[in-house]
């Protein structure tokens, strides 16, 4: 679904109007917040995301809008990632993730001490969860670990990691750290670091201004053992993703490297607008644009589940009430009601391990089951 945030919306509505000139138009999402929204409003909306990744489905939060007009904040919070009232979505989700994951293991563990009810009930063990977190940028087309020790935008050769699609992994950052995280001082440990590598510079609108596209993921993996000897193994990905702000050069006053830059973040912020083009034409049965230009840039194909694929996703727009931004706020507004057309099919990232004899015995009990309700 689409958000937006900072124009003419109540909070709770779901109705943006703008005006251009004489005219008005509305645009309809999921939910509208206004200038005096708060954090937490924004969380409350967006919380189904957290809830599907602990159940085993991927879940992902892009931040999408103008340079300056508020992404970076909504997706941190204020600078130095304080847990207060201004945390921003990505410390209310991990904090959210760990205490989930802490309920879960107390009542398998509960359960295991009262003993099964059904011959598939948890027994013996409790559910054994693992947590590991990774955190990089998409800067000027390369992609750099901002977990690494050299995480500079010209470190090494510049070339940056490669990007692979492989049919087990998916797609996924050759060489990329994975750091493991046992709760949510851990993992705002890794954010704190790949944050303060982040590159970021002052133009004319934005003293601190994002020059990258930033995606920090949670990798969370569970596994759940039955005293039947069958093990189920849930993989779920939590992705946030803080994108660039779009720029006009006239109104930033960039030259030279901050120019490249701002050329390199409008031409991938083009490509995914061309992609969610592309889905919603496939979507209407266009047939002559069946082809989603995923592979264009590397954002658009780290994106590609995110959009269309095996993922819940939410898309954040931030836009700004300035009237000289305009121009820009109608184009985010109409991408994000596009992009409100995508569906995803998202699926339970679960594999059920066991012997032979063990999951015969398994399909015969659920078998049975299906007999009695029927």
């Amino acid at each position: 679904g689409g958000y937006g945030s900072g124009y003419d919306g109540a909070a709770n509505s779901s109705t943006l109007a703008a005006s251009i000139g004489v005219q008005s138009r509305s645009f309809t999402y999921d939910a509208v917040f206004g200038p005096q929204s708060r954090q937490i409003e924004i969380f409350d909306s967006v919380k189904g995301i957290i809830d599907a990744v602990c159940a085993g489905y991927n879940g992902t939060i892009v931040a999408y809008g103008q340079t300056g007009s508020g992404k970076t904040h909504t997706i941190f919070g204020n600078e130095g990632l304080q847990d207060n009232n201004n945390a921003g979505l990505v410390q209310r989700s991990l904090k959210s993730i760990f205490r989930k994951i802490a309920e879960q293991s107390l009542k398998t563990a509960e359960q295991s001490l009262l003993g099964p009810s059904s011959p598939g009930a948890v027994a013996g063990e409790p559910i054994r969860t693992s947590t590991k977190a990774s955190f990089f940028e998409i800067y000027n087309e390369r992609v750099y670990d901002l977990l690494s020790p050299n995480a500079t935008s010209v470190e090494d050769d510049g070339k940056g990691l490669p990007v692979r699609e492989d049919a087990t992994k998916g797609i996924y950052v050759e060489g990329l750290i994975e750091r493991e995280v046992a709760n949510t001082m851990d993992a705002m440990d890794v954010l704190r670091q790949g944050t303060s590598n982040r590159s970021v510079a002052s133009t004319k609108m934005n003293r601190v201004s994002s020059r990258s596209h930033a995606m920090f993921v949670l990798t969370v993996r569970s596994e759940l053992f039955s005293e039947s000897g069958i093990s189920k193994v849930r993989v779920s990905k939590f992705t946030l993703v803080d994108l660039a702000g779009s720029e006009r050069q006239k109104a930033t006053a960039t030259d030279g490297e901050r120019l490249k830059e701002a050329s390199m973040i409008n031409n991938s912020l083009l490509c995914l607008g061309q992609v969610i083009n592309s889905l919603v034409d496939r979507e209407k049965g266009k047939k002559e644009r069946n082809h989603v230009p995923f592979r264009d840039t590397k954002l658009t194909f780290l994106l590609k589940d995110s959009f269309g694929g095996n993922s819940k996703t939410c898309l954040v727009a931030t836009v700004t009430p300035s009237a000289t931004s305009l121009t820009e706020t109608i184009s985010t507004l109409k991408f994000a009601q596009r992009a409100k057309l995508i569906k995803n099919t998202a699926v339970q990232n679960e594999n059920t391990c066991g012997s032979v004899a063990a999951l015969q015995a398994e399909i015969a009990r659920l078998r049975a089951e299906l007999e009695i309700k029927h």
